[in-house]
């Protein structure tokens, strides 16, 4: 006991000592932060920390996308901001941020969260063909992507696990069909469902309206072997597109006879069913579908206007299905350039026959002011009516009208009404044509062309006789003009050497409606017959002639053929009656070239590309390589000039052709006739042609046929010196 005691004595005693004694000393470290966890959202934030430290202080960040805005300081209350980045992880993430004072540390943790992610691209406006859709995705969630089975044309081919960065991909067949289609797809996470629409363009363009007519039989595209119209129907589909695309199909159906030999022909208001291809032949041979031809001879053809501007084809394939009344077109057109063109059209389609083609065309022939004429306006029109009853010998099939009204300001869409009546010929001889065109006073009907349908169904010309009866034309209500016309005509048909042979006369009544007859301004320039200088070459034609190979044979004694040039081969041409010379002068020309040349026929089976040689060919009535002779077939020249406004025919007598590179150059001394110069005192007997022009020969008839080439002979109709 006595130990204890004297040790608590002892104790007392020295706390008495120190307490006796005033020593200070440091205080310890003290930190009070109000929480220690933050939580913050995916997007950027600038969360608060209050804290009190009793001494300097420090604060440090584990992280990157923490970024406290002090980093130290003085003792005190303090509240300090922590700059949260945007989490574009695909997770939740935490950080550490220590506030120290002293050996003293307190850490505060910072969670940041995220936003449930699903972001997709789309691309889903596609051409027709066959392709994949690769879609960029990301996502941190499991997805499905699931297609419809309404559309079994789009499958899905690949997708990638989340959380990822990567691709869908989706695959979509080609669109076969006649019209644009759409599909979707969905593609569903948790929480998630969205449907996407694919919108596939149409291999064809589909039309949003369409018209149709029966136009009859062609009178002007013949059998190349035979030369004589080929029996056939032909119809013309008219669509528009959306894109105001002006699509003309022109399809070609061939009559057959039946057991009396009778023509027995299609539906004139139902287009038959099939596949229609090319005219191969430029016969329209049945189930084909007819192209312009190098010699715009095809009144109907095929065609494209896209953008206002016409685009020739030259290949393609044409379907038509039909049921009860209702259509199914396709045309699969090919151009120049290899470019296809696709078109469709479903739906009714109306067939018009009551006017053929319901097409006509007008010429407005400009004042006429010299001493040919009095004055007055000048009118051409011309159209085709279809054939009703085959066995109607006197069926017009195409008419046309020359006649003359009143001079001044013409409205070009409207035909002057009125009644127009055959003349009685001027006795002055001055003021006549070549054809006997009478002075052109207003209300003169100058000249008509009517052609009939023959039985076989091709059309034959006609010599008028009743030239006393009128023209009526009237306007209706409606906007169209009516013609009223009835005379006494006379069919003829030509031999082999081009005379005519005359059939019973026959009367024929025309009175039909022509819709929307608009002219074109066709100026025919006064040119007297004088010596003129070729500048230019305008017309139909432009500088593109069309001309005849008659091989290397000709006509001996009208039964049998010779060589032109004995033992040698060559070359017989004539060609360029279908433009003109400054604007009123047409020119056909014979010569003989050299051998080599080839016959290459092309899409329409009666042409060929090849043009004919350059050089310069001289007038002569000898055969041999390099002339330029006066050819006649049968008793008609094919060797000549005509000025197209006096109507006088020159025939060569001497001078030069030249043909360079797509050029021509003329130096012609040529003579009319006694005949065509009779009574025409102003008209002189010889010109001197000069000058040249832009000028293209080539798309060559082959005449070389036995039946054509024993008609030829070298003649010329004015004497040669």
């Amino acid at each position: 006991m006595k130990k204890y005691v004297l040790l608590a004595v002892t104790a007392l005693i020295g706390f008495a000592a120190v307490s006796c004694q005033k020593v200070e000393t440091e205080p310890d470290d003290a930190l009070s932060i109000a929480g220690t966890t933050i939580t913050v959202g995916k997007d950027a934030a600038t969360p608060a920390i209050t804290f009190t430290a009793n001494k300097a202080w420090t604060v440090t960040s584990d992280s990157q996308w923490i970024v406290p805005d002090q980093t130290s300081g003085e003792a005190g209350t303090v509240t300090l901001k922590l700059a949260v980045a945007e989490n574009d992880t695909w997770e939740e993430r935490s950080g550490k941020v220590t506030v120290a004072v002293g050996e003293l540390k307190t850490v505060v943790t910072v969670v940041q969260g995220i936003s449930s992610v699903f972001e997709i691209a789309s691309v889903f406006d596609i051409t027709p063909e066959a392709q994949d859709i690769i879609i960029p995705v990301k996502t941190n969630l499991e997805y499905t992507v699931t297609v419809p089975e309404d559309y079994p044309w789009i499958s899905v081919v690949s997708t990638k696990a989340a959380p990822s960065e990567g691709t869908i991909t989706i695959h979509v067949a080609a669109n076969t069909e006649l019209a644009p289609r759409a599909g979707s797809f969905v593609v569903a996470a948790p929480g998630y469902s969205q449907s996407y629409t694919v919108v596939q363009d149409a291999f064809w363009t589909p039309a949003v309206s369409a018209e149709a007519v029966y136009i009859a039989n062609s009178q002007s595209i013949y059998n190349s072997e035979t030369w004589s119209v080929n029996l056939h129907q032909q119809y013309v589909i008219k669509l528009t597109t959306g894109f105001e695309d002006k699509v003309t199909l022109v399809l070609n159906k061939k009559g057959v006879p039946n057991e009396k030999g009778e023509f027995v022909f299609f539906p004139t208001d139902k287009i038959t069913s099939g596949t229609y291809v090319i005219d191969a032949t430029g016969t329209k041979a049945d189930n084909t579908f007819s192209i312009m031809s190098s010699t715009g001879e095809e009144k109907y053809y095929t065609g494209l206007i896209a953008d206002g501007v016409e685009i020739p084809i030259y290949d393609g394939e044409i379907v038509v299905e039909e049921t009860e009344g209702n259509y199914t077109v396709t045309a699969i057109l090919v151009d120049a350039a290899g470019f296809q063109h696709n078109y469709s059209y479903v739906g009714p389609l109306a067939i018009t026959n009551d006017f053929r083609g319901g097409n006509a065309s007008a010429d407005w022939k400009n004042t006429y002011d010299t001493h040919f004429t009095t004055k007055a306006n000048g009118w051409y029109v011309n159209f085709y009516m279809p054939r009703r009853n085959p066995s109607d010998m006197t069926e017009v099939g195409s008419a046309s009208f020359s006649f003359y009204s009143a001079a001044g300001d013409v409205d070009l869409n409207n035909l002057p009404s009125g009644t127009y009546t055959f003349g009685v010929a001027e006795n002055d001889a001055e003021l006549k044509y070549a054809h006997g065109t009478l002075k052109a006073n207003p209300g003169l009907l100058s000249a008509v062309s009517i052609t009939l349908y023959d039985v076989d169904g091709s059309l034959v010309s006609t010599e008028v006789q009743s030239e006393s009866t009128v023209l009526t034309v009237s306007k209706k209500d409606d906007g169209t003009n009516n013609f009223k016309y009835s005379a006494t005509v006379k069919p003829f048909v030509r031999d082999e050497n081009w005379n005519p042979i005359y059939r019973d006369p026959v009367n024929v009544s025309i009175d039909i409606d022509v819709p929307e007859v608009t002219a074109s301004d066709v100026s025919l320039h006064p040119v007297d017959d004088k010596d003129d200088v070729f500048e230019t070459l305008d017309g139909p034609g432009g500088s593109t002639y069309v001309g005849y190979w008659f091989s290397k044979y000709i006509g001996s004694d009208g039964s049998d053929r010779k060589e032109a040039i004995a033992g040698t081969d060559c070359n017989i041409f004539s060609f360029g009656s279908n433009s003109t010379f400054n604007n009123a002068w047409s020119m056909m020309i014979a010569v003989i070239a050299e051998a080599g040349w080839t016959f290459e026929k092309n899409f329409a089976n009666r042409f060929c590309s090849t043009p004919i040689p350059d050089g310069t060919y001289t007038f002569g009535t000898e055969a041999k390589i390099g002339a330029l002779i006066p050819l006649r077939y049968g008793t008609a020249s094919r060797c000549y000039v005509t000025n197209t406004y006096t109507g006088t025919t020159y025939y060569p007598v001497a001078g030069t052709v030249t043909l360079n590179k797509g050029t021509i150059a003329v130096d012609l001394t040529c003579k009319a006739t006694d005949a065509a110069l009779a009574g025409r005192t102003s008209s002189p007997a010889s010109i001197h042609l000069t000058g040249g022009t832009e000028f293209t020969c080539y798309y060559f008839q082959d005449w070389s046929a036995l039946s054509r080439v024993k008609n030829l002979s070298i003649d010329s109709p004015v004497p040669v010196q």
